[in-house]
Formats: C-alpha cells, structure tokens, sequence
C-alpha cells in the first residue's frame, strides 16, 4: 500500500540511512562527552520511532479466526486495516514529536504546528505541501455533492461530541467550513480529523460498523485519504529533523 504513495519510496530510501548516520556521527564526536551523550538520546528515541513507524507500515493484511467473526472483505476489510494502521502510525508521529524536542531543544504542538511560521521549513517541503494537496484533491474528489457533505459533517460532529477543549473547537471550525463548500483543508485541520478518529477508535469505541452514522464504506474512503498524508508527513518531518543531528 505505502509503496503507491506519492513520494513514499523516495522519502522511505532517505529514512533509511538515518541510524547510520547516526552512528557516523558518533564515530566523529567519539571523543566529545556531551555531544555523544545527546546521540545517544536521540538514537535512542529515534529506535523507539522506528519500531512504531515500521509496524504501521509493516500491516499489510489482519487475519481474523472464524471461530469467533467472520472474516471482512471489500471496503469493510479496509477500513478495519486502516484503522489500526492509522492508530500505530499516530503512536509514532507522537514519538516524532519527542524526537523533534530532543534533537532540537525545543518542544513543537502536535497538531497545529505545521500552519506555524516557525515551522515554515517544514510546510514547505515538496513532500509535505504535495501531501495536503492530495488530501484536499481526495476531499474534493469524495465530498461532491450535498448529500455526502451531509454525511461527513455529521460524522465530524460526531467527533465534535467526543472531543474537549482545543481540539473541540478546531472541529468546530473544520465543520463550518465543510458547510461552506468548497473548502480546502489547513495542515492543522488535517491532522485534527486525523486525530479525532484516532481517539475515537483508540479510546472510545468506534469500529468499522459503530457508530452507524457514517458507514464503513464512507470511514473507508476517509481513512484512505487521510494514512497517506500522516504517512507522508511523518517520514519526512522525521528526516528534515534528523538531518539537523
């Protein structure tokens, strides 16, 4: 799946060179205390993303024992593969985000940071700006008419009803905006719908067919728009940070 996105292969090949340089790091400062100790803190951490990233990546199929459900197939069987694939991978872009304060020094918010100026060079990445360009192509493409507008604003209220404080109000706006159509999408708001389903599946309950307002079918569009993008923005936000080391 992840070898179909645009940009994937490309930023996947950079991605993999950066525990070896690393480790050339190392071997250039082997003599300087302070700064070996920081690589190892960052490689340290970076071990931690890397087994979570690899994982997300890595599901390629769940097989389910028909003793106890039978198995799923068509857009249910993607959307119950999307799901966790999206919730592990959302493990690793939180442990990007320690990464980032580690290697820099600094702490960045999780969702709104890359609309922030500070982060510029990141939302101007050719991967990462061509990332949201493909979302909010899907959400053009999927949300056409009235009627399924319709139906993702009600899933988005939804999330609303689940969520608390900043991120009900970033939903808030999200949905007044989808009402206005046509709308486009911010990094921020991205990663806010993004968010919203995480929780939803992570922490309170959703599955494929619960609740029922949405459907599998219109969660299955949805999720295939939205795991490029954090699949995308994580590997590169990752190797822009990684090359500061």
């Amino acid at each position: 799946m992840e070898l179909t996105f645009q940009n994937f292969q490309v930023e996947y090949q950079d991605y993999s060179q950066i525990e070896n340089h690393f480790t050339e790091q190392k071997f250039d400062n082997i003599e300087n205390v302070q700064v070996t100790a920081h690589l190892t803190r960052v490689t340290d951490e970076f071990k931690n993303l890397d087994v979570k990233m690899r994982l997300a990546f890595g599901i390629s199929e769940i097989r389910l024992n028909n003793e106890f459900v039978s198995d799923k197939e068509g857009d249910l069987k993607l959307c119950h593969l999307l799901y966790y694939k999206l919730a592990d991978l959302w493990f690793a872009y939180e442990t990007y985000i320690k990464l980032f304060q580690i290697v820099t020094g600094t702490g960045k918010l999780k969702i709104v940071w890359l609309d922030g100026a500070i982060h510029n060079s990141y939302a101007i990445s050719p991967t990462i700006s061509t990332a949201l360009t493909l979302v909010n192509e899907g959400f053009t493409a999927t949300y056409n008419s009235v009627a399924k507008r319709n139906e993702l604003i009600e899933y988005l209220e939804y999330c609303e009803q689940q969520a608390v404080n900043s991120q009900r109000q970033r939903l808030t706006g999200i949905i007044a905006k989808v009402r206005q159509a046509p709308f486009t999408l911010t990094h921020s708001e991205t990663l806010t719908i993004i968010y919203a389903i995480r929780n939803n599946f992570v922490h309170n309950g959703e599955t494929t067919v619960v609740p029922n307002i949405f459907g599998y079918r219109n969660k299955s569009k949805l999720l295939n728009i939205l795991y490029p993008y954090l699949s995308l923005v994580l590997l590169n936000a990752t190797n822009i940070t990684c090359r500061r080391v």
